[in-house]
């Protein structure tokens, strides 16, 4: 095969058609995780507790070694 991109029937594609892209894949969507207090958590390869939610939507409060982070929400796991 020459590795130009042709027609089932052989012949050479159109030139309107040469640089023609398949559709995208559309963009994953995070699922969130419903969080209670006193659920376990992971952040960055610790177990944790989680605390509470800020309220700006973006941060939670987890405890580790009875200390309290203001944390991403994006960065946590499963516990």
């Amino acid at each position: 095969m020459s590795g130009r991109s042709r027609l089932p029937s052989g012949e050479p594609r159109k030139a309107s058609q040469k640089r023609s892209r398949r559709g995208e894949a559309p963009p994953l969507v995070p699922i969130e995780i419903p969080r209670q207090p006193g659920d376990r958590v992971r952040w960055r390869d610790r177990a944790g507790t989680y605390r509470r939610d800020t309220g700006d939507g973006e941060h939670v409060e987890i405890v580790i070694a009875e200390r309290v982070y203001r944390v991403r929400r994006a960065e946590l796991r499963q516990g």
